[in-house]
């Protein structure tokens, strides 16, 4: 059962309890002496919950650096306010207010960006949110995070629910520190320069642009995404709380916590700074096709891509390299923002022709041609070699029921006899032909004597190599 399918008893029970507040501390702080601000919107709480605890406090609310704190305030305010925890790290500068360093909820003592964060709330905002509503919230972070994996940066984030809506941080590998900003005494005020705009720009602007844009294809979900979350100063819904709202109230808590690491995230983000136009047409949100289809090539981890490594280390033939692959490769590495005399890819094409003893035609492909990974898996599947990509992905699940068991055959008579002149793909196709949803056992047996019909056809050896990388997909989809 999903979490949001639950009752609010049973989900504190079975999901919320799961995860505690030193959990979520060390996650969020990673280890780091860091300080949290705990949002509360009473003034007189404010000052009581620091006096009591002896913390910080500012117009905003109080000031913890360790989950021990964080338990304690948590405990004695969440029976008589809604409280937040600020995103991003605090530090102290100078205030507004006292003349003096200390900590606030201003932009200004913002220590660094360490995460995005995402803020999914139903569009029709009347009474308490239906179990629906929080479905259609998840579901959009799901989104999100579907394309984020695709870079695998869904390594670590947090997804939480915060009553009436759905939060999700994602944290970046490394935190971008901000620059001071100039505070004139005289006047009370400070002056954020434009290294500091620019800087705090970078969420919003950036990869929080192509975020937004993305969320409004999905306009069959009633949920919107608040665009305000990328703002650095943002707060989000701290769990173990509760949400007081409509006359009643709903407990906070964490859905799902990923504790990795989002390797390559903070330079993508920091790249929009170095150069926009570069930066837009890696949009991730909105892929070219051949970056929908492959894995972009990062210029710092060029040689330690799957493509250009399976073109180094695997022996090839030149012709057909020539033609298929050395094709393929320069409109993946052209879609990835690589340059035409970029160092590392003048050195792969060296390194390549060195090893075919041939030469390699250097210019990039015109933009009406894209990348196509079936081409790749072409060459692979006709090489015997392992597909480097995912197989027809756009096929549909078929419920044949299969069991992809190579000693099937040893369990039947017959065989499919397949024609001499065709190949493995329609080969595939024929034996789906026979094929009926829901009839597991028919279709075991019929898959058993086209594995027969392969031996006969192809031999044993590429029999296996068929059945090991191309029967799931070739098969049990349409």
């Amino acid at each position: 059962m999903k979490w949001y399918e639950m009752s609010e008893e049973d989900r504190i029970k079975n999901v919320y309890s799961k995860y505690t507040i030193k959990d979520f501390w060390d996650w969020w702080s990673g280890g780091e002496n860091n300080v949290m601000e705990v949002r509360i919107k009473d003034y007189k709480l404010i000052k009581t919950t620091a006096q009591k605890f002896k913390i910080p406090y500012s117009p905003s609310g109080v000031y913890v650096w360790n989950h021990i704190l964080l338990k304690n305030v948590i405990a004695f305010v969440r029976d008589k306010a809604t409280v937040w925890f600020g995103i991003n790290p605090r530090k102290k500068n100078w205030s507004p207010y006292t003349g003096y360093k200390s900590f606030g909820g201003l932009d200004a003592n913002i220590n660094e960006i360490g995460f995005i964060f995402c803020d999914i709330d139903r569009k029709k905002k009347t009474g308490v949110a239906s179990k629906e509503d929080l479905k259609q919230c998840d579901i959009l972070i799901d989104k999100i995070l579907e394309v984020l994996a695709k870079e695998k940066w869904n390594k670590n984030y947090i997804k939480i629910c915060s009553g009436h809506g759905v939060q999700l941080i994602v944290k970046l590998d490394f935190p971008i520190k901000l620059p001071d900003v100039e505070f004139v005494n005289k006047d009370k005020i400070y002056i954020y320069n434009d290294d500091f705009q620019n800087m705090s720009d970078l969420i919003r602007q950036g990869i929080g642009s192509q975020i937004k844009k993305f969320s409004l294809k999905f306009k069959d979900l009633e949920v919107e995404l608040d665009k305000s979350g990328f703002n650095i100063g943002r707060v989000g819904a701290l769990p173990v709380t509760k949400n007081f709202k409509y006359n009643t109230f709903k407990w906070r808590g964490i859905v799902e916590l990923e504790n990795g690491k989002n390797e390559g995230l903070s330079d993508y983000i920091l790249s929009s700074i170095e150069d926009i136009k570069l930066f837009k047409e890696k949009n991730i949100f909105f892929q070219s096709k051949s970056l929908l289809y492959g894995d972009r090539i990062r210029p710092n981890k060029f040689f330690e891509h799957k493509f250009i490594r399976y073109m180094l280390e695997t022996k090839l033939p030149y012709g057909e390299i020539n033609n298929k692959l050395w094709f393929q490769v320069k409109c993946l590495i052209r879609d990835s923002g690589v340059k035409i005399n970029d160092r590392n890819y003048l050195k792969f094409k060296a390194m390549l022709e060195n090893k075919l003893k041939g030469k390699l035609s250097p210019n990039f492909p015109a933009e009406r041609f894209s990348f196509n990974s079936d081409v790749v898996n072409s060459f692979c599947i006709n090489s015997r070699h392992s597909p480097l990509y995912k197989l027809w992905s756009t096929r549909k699940r078929m419920n044949y029921g299969l069991n992809y068991e190579w000693d099937l055959i040893k369990l039947v008579n017959g065989i499919l006899l397949l024609k001499s002149d065709t190949t493995i793909q329609e080969d595939l196709r024929f034996c789906q032909e026979f094929l009926i949803e829901g009839s597991t056992r028919d279709n075991n047996i019929i898959v058993a004597r086209f594995i027969k019909g392969l031996i006969k056809k192809y031999g044993e050896k590429d029999a296996k190599y068929f059945f090991e990388y191309l029967f799931e997909r070739g098969l049990g989809y349409k």
